[in-house]
């Protein structure tokens, strides 16, 4: 199950489709600030410095693109008041359509839920949950109903004859219709009012050439220099950097931008948003003389603007490269048998050490190059839609998941440190187990029956019944030892990793539930429907059975691939010892500071780990039975690491397979795999999930195989990482 959603996928899309205008329809290398003094200041913007990966391979930099643009002062001033006066009845009405298309999905809900009443309690509850088709159609009714008081759309005919003969002569050199560089002029004017208005980018060198030329043939038209970001990698980790774009009204009121004026470019999202005191570089300015009527009249001063910083990143591109290809593989195109749309997946590998990301990918991804292009809103949208797999969210801290087996070291952890197990207790025993004063049934995947297992075990076969008893004892307990482990291990919480936007995800619990009955009366009262649908009944409670789920990662345990890598760097050691502490590090993209001829400035600092107390002989044992999950006949991921070499890198793995759906409604299962290596001198943890991949020795295994084999130089014919090399027990 994948917690973001259309919501979720909303905001970011409305995000980025700014950004998108910002840096499609408005150049400002030379954006004049208006003064009543004899001269105008005019920005020469800087150059922002270059993204690069550990090795010094280039994740991100500048490429120079010609920008023709109409100067502010060469806009008619009736044109420029026409524009503004349908850019804000434009804003009004789609404030209007958006609260009424929300009425009515409201409404649409309440009938929903009143004609459910007194069916099946699953039937009442996706009444409460609004459908795909529910918005569409909320959509469509609050246009056609407000489709009257819509403004008509400015075109050609409304521009001044003055204005139009100016884009009339332009045209042919520009190759682009008059009414097309029209639609450019009210776009520009509607996003920064007082500024040029570009009417095209990334113009060819003759063409520049022609116009400078002939600037006397073509007043008020101007040739400026524009920076635009590229990306050599293409869709290779597109997620991270995030984007690029002029400064909105309320991020100038922040500390962080002291000093910067409405125009400028600043990092939005991603690296570019972290690091953007790094990246930005200090804008130039020519003061240029002008006479009353604002007219240049002479240069007065010029001051050269200063490029940029380089940032380098702990990423490692060739194991990026593997990682990605893996996921392209598995998923390509197909579509998700739960959500009818685009499957995704993730993956992230991290120095235990210290959290150095290694790799972070989010599946399906986006070539960011498309946004220099020139391409519409509508094509833009169905770009990064969520039925083509919404590609511009980073999955890896933004996905929130059940995370299937691949939680139980944590129930390992809360069992043995409450003594609720030892490291000799055996029990599961059964292909299923019956639990309660109902007898609630709880099975093995694939109904597998590992009989009576100790911990090590019960880990390396992923006997569910071992843990459903472990869940299920672990319930009276005081002070929640399941829930006080998950926490500890990272999960429901952020783990602080240097990008905006990653999710805590959700431990549920007693207070967790509580929260939710609130959060659901709040939404009721202030929306004013019979349900909002976050959660099934008012009053329910946390129950015995939904901590025997989540012993094994189900029920409503949501957490990111992240998470769960910073989950399983908490039990690296070097392999000569081991000591008694969970050391959990905090995941750093971010490596160091450099100039822009490459010369280190600043070696960015790490924060230091979480350390928790844990006994040695229980890490021990949880260790043995994650490294018995792939060199021993019965382990789950064995036939996947057929032929590794485990005496030189040794592999602490453990599968993952979380059901997305109910049993009356199957769909395919969630893979999951997450693999520790604890080589003294090139640790690495990595993580890999496929939505919609089934078994995780089927899917993410071996995803996580080939890049531990491209990590370690391993040969392929030694360490064939293929699923088809199935051991004596492929479930899981």
């Amino acid at each position: 199950m994948a917690a973001f959603g259309i919501v979720a996928f909303g905001v970011f899309a409305v995000l980025f489709l700014r950004l998108w205008f910002m840096q499609i329809l408005q150049g400002d290398d030379y954006l004049a600030k208006a003064t009543e003094n004899p001269a105008r200041v005019v920005r020469v913007a800087a150059g922002r410095g270059g993204i690069i990966d550990r090795n010094g391979n280039v994740l991100v930099k500048n490429e120079v693109a010609n920008v023709v643009s109409l100067k502010s002062d060469a806009v008619p001033e009736a044109d420029r008041a026409r524009v503004s006066n349908w850019g804000h009845d434009i804003g009004v009405h789609e404030v209007k359509v958006e609260r009424r298309a929300t009425q009515l999905l409201d409404q649409s809900v309440s009938r929903a839920v009143a004609r459910a009443a007194g069916r099946s309690r699953k039937a009442r509850r996706k009444a409460r949950i609004p459908t795909v088709r529910q918005k569409k159609d909320a959509d469509r009714q609050a246009a056609r109903e407000l489709a009257a008081d819509k403004p008509d759309d400015l075109t050609l005919k409304d521009a001044s004859p003055l204005l139009v003969a100016k884009l009339e002569r332009v045209s042919p050199i520009l190759k682009t219709s008059p009414q097309r560089l029209y639609q450019r002029v009210v776009a520009g004017i509607v996003k920064v009012p007082a500024g040029n208005v570009p009417l095209k980018r990334k113009v060819s060198l003759p063409v520049k050439n022609y116009l400078l030329e002939r600037q006397a043939d073509f007043p008020g038209l101007t040739v400026t220099k524009e920076y635009i970001r590229e990306y050599p990698g293409k869709q290779l980790a597109a997620q991270i950097f995030g984007a690029v774009g002029q400064i909105s009204e309320s991020q100038l009121k922040q500390e962080r931008y002291r000093g910067l004026v409405a125009g400028q470019q600043i990092g939005q999202g991603g690296l570019e948003q972290e690091y953007d005191s790094v990246l930005r570089g200090k804008d130039g300015e020519q003061r240029v003389q002008v006479d009353a009527q604002n007219r240049p009249t002479g240069k007065v001063t010029d001051v050269k603007p200063k490029q940029g910083r380089r940032l380098r990143l702990t990423l490692d591109l060739g194991l990026e490269r593997v990682g990605q290809f893996g996921m392209q593989q598995a998923i390509g195109r197909k579509i998700d048998d739960k959500t009818k749309k685009r499957a995704g997946g993730a993956y992230v590998a991290l120095d235990p050490r210290d959290g150095s990301v290694l790799a972070m990918g989010s599946y399906p991804s986006i070539d960011p190059n498309v946004f220099n292009r020139d391409i519409t809103a509508q094509q833009f949208k169905q770009l990064t839609s969520a039925r083509n797999g919404a590609p511009l969210i980073n999955r890896a801290i933004q996905g929130l998941y059940p995370t299937g087996s691949t939680f139980k070291p944590i129930t390992a952890a809360a069992g043995l440190t409450s003594g609720v197990i030892g490291l000799q207790t055996r029990q599961g025993t059964g292909s299923c187990i019956k639990l309660g004063d109902q007898d609630q049934e709880f099975c093995n995947a694939g109904s597998a029956d590992h009989g009576d297992t100790n911990l090590v075990q019960a880990l390396t076969v992923s006997s569910d019944t071992y843990f459903y008893l472990v869940g299920w004892n672990l319930f009276p307990l005081p002070n929640q030892p399941l829930q006080t482990w998950a926490h500890l291990f990272g999960f429901g919480r952020t783990s602080h990793i240097d990008l905006p936007g990653e999710d805590a995800g959700t431990v549920p619990s007693s207070e967790w539930r509580k929260q939710r009955d609130k959060d659901e009366r709040a939404c009721r009262r202030q929306r004013k429907v019979a349900s909002c649908g976050l959660v099934f009944k008012i009053g329910d409670t946390y129950k015995r059975g939904d901590n025997v789920n989540l012993s094994v990662g189900q029920g409503d345990l949501l957490a990111t691939p992240l998470q769960l890598a910073v989950a399983y760097s908490g039990l690296y050691d070097p392999t000569d010892r081991v000591t008694g502490e969970l050391r959990f590090p905090v995941p750093r993209l971010g490596d160091q500071v450099e100039s822009s001829q490459g010369v280190l400035e600043q070696k960015l600092p790490r924060p230091k780990p979480r350390v928790v107390k844990f006994p040695v002989e229980y890490k021990t044992a949880i260790l043995t039975g994650l490294w018995n999950v792939t060199r021993e006949g019965d382990g789950t991921a064995a036939g996947v690491f057929a032929g590794w070499n485990q005496s030189q890198y040794p592999v602490m793995g453990k599968t993952g397979t979380a059901e997305r759906c109910p049993k009356t409604k199957p769909c395919s299962d969630q893979s999951w795999f997450a693999a520790m290596v604890p080589d003294p001198t090139r640790p690495i943890v990595v993580v890999a999930t496929v939505e919609n991949g089934g078994f995780g020795t089927e899917t993410a295994a071996p995803i996580v195989c080939r890049m531990l084999r491209s990590f370690y130089q391993q040969s392929p014919s030694q360490a064939a990482c293929d699923a088809k090399q199935t051991g004596s027990n492929p479930n899981e």
